[in-house]
């Protein structure tokens, strides 16, 4: 367009200055015509044999010079007298004038026509190489996309590539959406990933708060699929994935749930967060129990089996349920509360959903607390142990210690092992902790053996997480060897809970570790088992009784028939038998009726510290420890207990 009118412009300009040389040069003629010395010869025409009209578009042009016509030639006329005219030739004045006179001008005149099409035509070349080159570029752009351009008979080089960048523009347009579409959806289930939801969840409750509309949003964790993982694989637990997300997808259409992205497609209100973890949103929450009615719908869909070629799946879901804005007023606080009544869920029982409270949210606070103060504790050594004695009922004689961690936090002094052991366990800091556990035990142990206690062993507790993690007979061996403990002097306390959950392998590990000597007892008996038949084939040495059985068995007979029975099959397998948490000496008396052989409780002993346990029992009667092989221990601070217990003796 700028070329184009650079070119009118020229060529005006052009016309303007081929008119003002002829007038000028007309001119000139004229007037040097009066010149007595003029070499411009006027002619005298007859004024009757003129025929003026034929010259009026000179005249017109230039209306202050007179023309006329005579035979084929115009004349300027210079004096009329009468008939007679004076007249000079056009064509003689211009060639006298401009060719020689105005030569210069005429040179000029040239230059002004040639150079404007000069220039024009160099910059058209440079503007065609230009549009020649960035065709180039697109053809291999469009090479690159695999796009194909529609051949066209008349296409120039600049409607080609005008046809190119359209096609690269189309193609770009793809691109971004394609690309937009990979980055906010999950690869594996094809929902919106976590990223896209929380962005969502930001635009729905910024309109929410406009509104005053109540939301709520799901917070679902599969249940038990951890062990489809591990039992069958990966690929298998992938397929489990997509299956759920369809099965969600149809729960968030059938309840009207449904906002797909108006560029992508993808369903907004519906996402995978993570590994096994989904969430629902609903936008409008005009009935309460809508939530809950989804959440229903959720586990019971959760709950059907999932075929995967010729295998049959069963897994749950736990949900949390959060509402906007009672628990939260944004997104990521949201999703955090959810996140918290899910847990909850799971520490109900699993296959429920909870709707978050802010009790909830005090709990998981103080969780994710002392959760880092475990850390803390466990690179500052701030955890100690102490041993509680477990006695023969017989003679009071000490049968072994069980050892017992503890925890005193700086700012908040004791905190009990039943608070923070289960956030061990659940964080996998378990590991750690029993590591140091098991070696500072049999570090003790070794001391007191060496010292002349062979007859005594201390009971270490593994938890369900070590049974899993740990290859158990290596671990137990080299913890033994690096302190010099022999493995008689080592007992393994195990819940009941975790013996009916433990693998072949772990069971086969206990059997190699009775064989090299340690003792295996199984805690907790009484609240775990569902056959009792199973005891006779686990490698057990000792059963514990639960403290609940005996609270409960000199007012309830129903409790004391139990822990009667508890005690016979206990010798009938030649298993030894402990009571826990006896604490007064009618408890003591109804286990020694019964033929239990063993006691651990309050009335004994509460746990000691490594120096009291010294102090009590290597630093007194030094020939009996020397002669049996351990020592008596009677309370020192209870003399009614203390008399019941010789009285017993």
């Amino acid at each position: 367009m700028k070329i184009f009118s650079r070119f009118v412009v020229v060529t005006i300009g052009f016309i303007v200055a081929i008119y003002l040389i002829l007038a000028l040069s007309l001119t000139q003629g004229v007037a040097l015509s009066h010149h007595k010395d003029s070499q411009i010869n006027q002619v005298i025409l007859d004024a009757n044999k003129l025929e003026p009209q034929n010259a009026t578009v000179m005249s017109s042009l230039f209306s202050y010079i007179d023309f006329v016509n005579s035979g084929d030639k115009i004349y300027i006329q210079v004096e009329k007298t009468d008939n007679k005219i004076s007249a000079i030739p056009v064509k003689t004045l211009l060639t006298e004038m401009l060719l020689f006179s105005n030569f210069p001008l005429l040179f000029l005149l040239t230059l002004t026509l040639i150079i404007p099409l000069f220039v024009f035509n160099k910059k058209q070349k440079r503007l065609n190489k230009s549009i020649t080159i960035l065709n180039s570029k697109t053809d291999n752009l469009l090479s690159a996309f695999n796009l194909d351009l529609p051949k066209y008979e008349t296409e120039n080089n600049l409607a080609r590539l005008n046809h190119s960048i359209n096609s690269l523009s189309e193609a770009v347009e793809r691109y971004k959406r394609d690309t937009e579409t990979s980055i906010f959806q999950d690869k594996l289930t094809g929902l919106a990933d976590r990223h896209a939801y929380l962005s969502h969840l930001k635009e729905q409750l910024s309109h929410a708060e406009k509104t005053d509309k109540k939301q709520a949003l799901l917070f679902i964790d599969l249940d038990g699929f951890k062990q489809v993982n591990d039992s069958f694989g990966h690929s298998f637990g992938d397929e489990v994935l997509i299956q759920v997300a369809e099965r969600l997808r149809t729960i968030v259409r059938n309840h009207s749930l449904s906002c797909q992205h108006p560029i992508n497609g993808i369903e907004q209100n519906l996402s995978r967060l993570g590994g096994d973890e989904f969430s629902i949103f609903i936008n409008d929450l005009i009935d309460p129990s809508l939530a809950v009615n989804v959440a229903q719908n959720v586990l019971h869909e959760i709950e059907r089996d999932f075929v995967l070629g010729n295998k049959v799946v069963k897994i749950g879901a736990s949900i949390g349920i959060a509402i906007y804005p009672d628990s939260a007023s944004s997104p990521f606080a949201l999703l955090q509360m959810a996140d918290v009544a899910m847990y909850r869920a799971k520490t109900d029982g699993r296959g429920i959903f909870r709707v978050y409270s802010p009790e909830m949210g005090s709990k998981m606070r103080r969780y994710h607390y002392l959760l880092e103060e475990i850390r803390l504790a466990l690179g500052s050594n701030n955890f100690t142990l102490s041993f509680q004695p477990i006695v023969h009922v017989d003679d009071c004689s000490i049968d072994y210690f069980e050892c017992l961690v503890r925890w005193h936090h700086p700012v908040e002094g004791t905190i009990t092992p039943t608070e923070f052991i289960p956030i061990a366990e659940e964080s996998n800091l378990i590991l750690e902790l029993g590591d140091w556990i098991l070696f500072e035990a049999s570090r003790q142990m070794s001391a007191w053996y060496n010292a002349g206690m062979t007859r005594v062993r201390i009971s270490v507790n593994i938890s369900g997480v070590q049974l899993k993690h740990r290859d158990l007979h290596d671990w137990v061996m080299d913890t033994l060897s690096k302190v010099g403990l022999p493995p008689k002097a080592l007992m393994l306390e195990i819940t009941e809970s975790c013996f009916i959950e433990a693998s072949k392998n772990t069971i086969e590990s206990l059997q190699k570790l009775r064989n090299e000597g340690i003792t295996i007892a199984i805690d907790d008996f009484g609240t775990g088992f569902s056959s009792l038949c199973t005891l006779a084939e686990l490698p057990v040495d000792v059963i514990k009784i639960d403290k609940l059985f005996i609270d409960q068995a000199n007012d309830n007979p129903k409790y004391n028939k139990i822990l009667h029975s508890i005690s016979e099959l206990g010798h009938q397998l030649n298993l030894k038998v402990v009571a826990e948490g006896v604490e007064s000496a009618e408890q003591f008396e109804l286990v020694r009726k019964m033929g239990i052989q063993c006691v651990q409780g309050y009335l004994v002993s509460k746990p000691e510290t490594s120096n009291n346990v010294g102090t009590k029992v290597l630093r007194t009667n030094l020939n009996h420890i020397a002669a049996t092989g351990t020592n008596i221990w009677l309370p020192e601070n209870e003399p009614a207990a203390r008399t019941k217990l010789h009285s017993v003796k």
